[in-house]
């Protein structure tokens, strides 16, 4: 009695097909089109010869040839291979989606391998139009895919596709961004405040933009609804705020190093959980600044928000670091006023002093 093998049994809806001619009983591709044509519910299929493709080595591949199929009714892998005349091992399941089988009959989602005209492809449907169609819809998910990943953010996606794809696409872009931001409120944050303050004049604005070059910065505009135009940059200035901008809690929120909350905005709220870094300026200490809110809040909540503080003159900043044990800002640290100097003296910060800047914030 002949063993029926356990994989010949796995029903299936679409499947791919590859074989070598070498261990093939025909070279012809009209003749293996043929064999497809008189599977039973065969619905669609796709088949195409490649003899252009390199191995590792760069040395050419054999001769074979990829089918895609797809069936109106559940079929068997072993009616496939009886029809097709090769083993059950040659007839696979399409595991991810069937328009990634297609484009791949053409190499459209491998650029590394050869790229063969959709032309060569026999279908019993019009794969060109099929191809062109779904290319776009193809770029579409792998820019989610980086969406997702936070290889794209919502600041620079501009980079990456044209105004006609963000204009045809700007909702499912936003909702792909949404994800995301749903995506992160599940992980913790560890989210960096400092304080920088001072009379007007400092450079407090500079030196903010100093601190974190390295990173894309959002920098606040106005008093009212200042993240209005945030676009989920990984820095945050808050420029020159004062205690009438936020509402005490609103603040505490916004500030929470631990715990994404939403902010409020013009039109709706947004969250912040892609922000590293929030840097406040104001011309206000910070002790100052919170005494001019209601006696009835504690203003060491807001305090140990900011673990670093930076008092800025005309020639020193002068470093504080918050005080668990004092429950207030401690000074540890006193450096010449370099942004000063570079603006007076029309000399660039040396590197020094911005490896010195870095260790600080990194030191929280």
């Amino acid at each position: 009695m002949t063993e029926i093998k356990k994989d010949s049994l796995i029903k299936i809806r679409c499947c791919a097909v590859m074989q070598y001619f070498e261990y093939y009983d025909v070279s012809e591709i009209a003749v293996i089109e043929s064999r497809i044509k008189s599977l039973t519910n065969i619905k669609k299929y796709a088949i195409i010869i490649h003899d252009k493709d390199l191995l590792d080595s760069w040395e050419p591949k054999k001769r074979h040839f990829h089918a895609v199929l797809t069936f109106s009714n559940a079929t068997t892998i072993g009616a496939v291979a009886n029809g097709l005349h090769v083993e059950t091992q040659y007839v696979e399941k399409i595991r991810t989606t069937t328009k990634s089988a297609m484009l791949y009959l053409v190499h459209r989602n491998d650029p590394d391998k050869f790229q063969y005209l959709p032309e060569e492809v026999k279908a019993n449907f019009d794969y060109i139009e099929y191809v062109d169609g779904i290319e776009p819809m193809q770029r579409r998910e792998n820019i989610a895919q980086k969406i997702a990943n936070w290889e794209i953010k919502q600041y620079n996606l501009h980079d990456y596709i044209t105004i006609d794809e963000f204009a045809r696409n700007r909702n499912y872009y936003n909702n792909c961004f949404y994800f995301r931001q749903c995506k992160m409120k599940t992980q913790d944050r560890n989210l960096k405040c400092i304080f920088i303050s001072w009379a007007s004049g400092t450079w407090k604005t500079t030196l903010a933009k100093d601190l974190v070059r390295w990173k894309h910065c959002y920098i606040s505009s106005g008093w009212k609804n200042p993240l209005d135009n945030y676009a989920w940059e990984e820095c945050i200035i808050l420029d020159d705020i004062r205690p009438e901008t936020y509402e005490y809690n609103d603040l505490l929120k916004l500030t929470d190093n631990h715990t994404d909350s939403l902010v409020g905005c013009r039109f709706y709220n947004k969250s912040i959980a892609e922000c590293e870094t929030i840097i406040t300026t104001s011309i206000l200490p910070i002790e100052d600044f919170t005494k001019k809110w209601s006696e009835n809040e504690d203003p060491r909540q807001l305090l140990r928000r900011f673990k670093l503080m930076i008092i800025v003159d005309k020639d020193f900043y002068n470093y504080y670091y918050f005080d668990e044990d004092k429950w207030k800002h401690v000074l540890v640290d006193c450096w010449p006023n370099k942004v000063s100097q570079r603006f007076e003296n029309n000399t660039l910060t040396n590197k020094d002093y911005a490896y010195r800047v870095a260790n600080m914030i990194d030191a929280q």
